[in-house]
């Protein structure tokens, strides 16, 4: 069983539906081709034997326990509506799916954790919206907590090219991009083996 996951960071309506969101990121995905680039990671992941998790954020207008949660009014990624669902050409039969996460650090009352360690992960390659702030946090928790944590270049996107170019720098060797993954994962498999 693959010790590696693909970690999805809102890949939800909020962005990839249209609406303001997506109009900011509309330009980022489509010159990228994020989507198709995603899509085609994760058919291989899950041809693989790797854990997809989605790590939505969905937050309670009930409950704004984050400042950007005040400033939004709960009215962005609000709980039970479309805003916040994932797509389903993302989701599938197998995939984890992160509850109780209502900030921009992926682990912040989440489970994510614990779907982790679950599943034995000691790899994650890291997907998702928008690559300086949400992104780039999950890429410190994970290195924090001791997880060999990979950003997947041309599956994240940010406002404009100067942000991602940016973010890319910051992590230098842990940037890869989505068609480099087998052959990493291959290699992996044979260092072990050895």
């Amino acid at each position: 069983m693959s010790k590696s996951a693909i970690l999805l960071v809102e890949f939800q309506n909020q962005w990839l539906a249209g609406g303001f969101y997506g109009w900011l990121l509309r330009g980022q995905l489509e010159s990228r081709r994020v989507v198709e680039n995603t899509l085609r990671l994760l058919e291989y992941a899950r041809a693989s034997g790797m854990m997809v998790v989605h790590a939505p954020l969905v937050i309670d207008p009930e409950n704004r326990r984050t400042l950007f949660a005040h400033l939004t009014f709960g009215r962005v990624f609000t709980r039970g509506r479309r805003c916040s669902e994932i797509p389903g050409e993302f989701l599938r039969d197998g995939d984890a799916v992160v509850s109780g996460r209502y900030s921009f650090d992926v682990f912040r009352g989440s489970n994510l954790q614990e779907i982790l360690s679950g599943g034995g992960v000691e790899r994650v390659y890291v997907c998702g919206f928008t690559t300086d702030v949400c992104v780039a946090r999950a890429m410190q928790r994970l290195e924090e907590r001791g997880y060999e944590s990979y950003l997947v270049s041309d599956c994240t996107a940010t406002l404009c090219s100067f942000l991602q170019r940016r973010t890319e720098r910051k992590f230098g060797g842990r940037v890869v991009h989505s068609e480099s993954i087998p052959e990493l994962e291959r290699s992996r498999s044979v260092t072990q083996k050895a």
